[in-house]
């Protein structure tokens, strides 16, 4: 995804887990967000974080595809309903046979989740209010490929180090004071001679690097810090 943003997310179901998610993806911009549900109630509630509201019974194959639900206009579908695993297995379904290219859905259980996976859904969610956050940083940020939340505030995150950090020492770079987070480590690519004499990679993890470290291309960031902070930092 790099530089080309998702434009258009449809979220499915607007109970507690919903709103968290169209709250948090209304934090990004040039994104578009279509929130669905047929309690009109629920609809309301998040209003004016939408960009199309609609009531409707997604269920109903006629009133998903009137609600403009397709394949050209719709890049990620989140199927956010609580209530019933019935509704989000078919719900999930329809969106299949719609083409819909990325499909994210909560599980209310084990069992729910495995039968999700089965049906070939991109990523199976649970329905805490961290998991909505986490997703839709996941989805919006690529250049975070794996967090641990330490608090509320603070996270340890893999950043990919951006090219403007090629070739460049981490003392030159001033990461702890230009960007207020810690470098913990380097995931690294380093090339090494099988034994049958051919080339491979394989990932090192420099721990704890001295000022000295030169970041090279590809290499992943460990960082520790602020989320607001480790944000900036992906935005370089």
């Amino acid at each position: 995804m790099n530089k080309e943003k998702l434009k258009t997310f449809v979220v499915i179901g607007l109970g507690v887990f919903g709103q968290h998610v169209v709250r948090y993806l209304s934090e990004f911009k040039d994104i578009d967000i279509i929130g669905l549900d047929k309690d009109e109630k629920k609809v309301e509630d998040v209003k004016e974080y939408l960009k199309i509201p609609i009531v409707c019974d997604a269920t109903d194959t006629k009133q998903l595809t009137e609600a403009g639900i397709n394949s050209q206009d719709i890049d990620v579908a989140i199927v956010a309903i609580g209530e019933s695993i019935e509704s989000s297995i078919y719900v999930t379904l329809l969106l299949k046979e719609l083409g819909i290219r990325k499909i994210i859905a909560r599980a209310l259980n084990n069992q729910h989740a495995k039968i999700l996976s089965k049906l070939g859904v991109d990523r199976v969610v649970y329905p805490e209010a961290f998991s909505a956050e986490h997703l839709v940083r996941s989805l919006l940020s690529p250049q975070i490929i794996d967090e641990f939340n330490l608090s509320e505030d603070y996270s340890i995150a893999e950043v990919v180090a951006p090219k403007e950090f090629y070739n460049k020492s981490l003392q030159t770079l001033g990461i702890r004071t230009k960007y207020k987070v810690t470098v913990l480590g380097i995931k690294r690519k380093v090339p090494v001679i099988l034994d049958s004499g051919e080339t491979d990679l394989k990932e090192e993890i420099i721990l704890l690097p001295q000022p000295e470290e030169k970041i090279s291309e590809g290499d992943t960031l460990i960082v520790a810090g602020k989320n607001i902070d480790i944000e900036r930092l992906k935005e370089v």
